[in-house]
């Protein structure tokens, strides 16, 4: 039988392993994911590179316009959802609170939502929108603009989807993904915006982009 003092100091050992494990993987690098492109160099042969991110000029719900020399220098955190949705939305939107909460403040990041409903879901409803949400400063921004527009950024930005379906409810059907991006317009992480494990885990991943 061992003795009391050596099953603490095994077990202590042991709590010390599990922390250095976790410690080296929460200081792991995040991949660098993103929309790909083929490009066919000068002797002919073919190179993959990422491809360019795109210009776009969106209203927020102050009425200003965001696009991308405006966001220079930030993290970026995108979803897409719209105000009367009656599914994922409400999950999303409580993910998002929580890392405002956290990271609301820092003058290192914006959190994008971009509503599938520009029709809708014009400035003011976006206003209000903000306001029930608790988004008190410009470090939360909800966009909208040309649909198709907007449509064609979630796919070939964001590696997203958005699309009108008639039988979806609420008439539209979109990705429950949050996507983070570095300031260089690289995808570092998605995640599940309705799993709270995943929200988690963008929660220890965020801070590594922010520092």
């Amino acid at each position: 039988m061992l003795k009391p003092s050596l099953v603490s100091k095994l077990f202590f050992i042991g709590l010390l392993l599990l922390t250095a494990c976790a410690a080296e993987k929460d200081s792991e690098p995040l991949p660098v994911l993103g929309p790909m492109e083929l490009v066919q160099a000068s002797d002919g042969s073919i190179d993959t590179l990422f491809a360019p991110y795109p210009w776009f000029a969106f209203e927020d719900q102050q009425g200003l316009v965001v696009n991308p020399d405006s966001l220079a220098g930030q993290v970026l955190l995108v979803d897409f959802f719209f105000s009367t949705c009656p599914t994922i939305c409400k999950d999303l939107l409580s993910s998002l609170q929580q890392v405002y909460a956290a990271h609301g403040n820092n003058p290192g990041l914006r959190i994008l939502s971009h509503s599938v409903d520009g029709t809708y879901d014009t400035q003011e409803v976006l206003a209000a929108y903000a306001q029930a949400a608790g988004a008190t400063n410009r470090n939360w921004l909800f966009l909208r603009g040309d649909e198709a527009e907007i449509y064609n950024i979630a796919k070939t930005a964001y590696l997203s989807y958005v699309a009108v379906d008639s039988t979806a409810p609420g008439g539209f059907l979109h990705s429950g993904h949050l996507i983070l991006l570095d300031p260089d317009r690289k995808i570092r992480g998605v995640y599940d915006g309705t799993s709270a494990d995943e929200v988690a885990r963008l929660l220890v991943d965020l801070p590594k982009l922010l520092n």
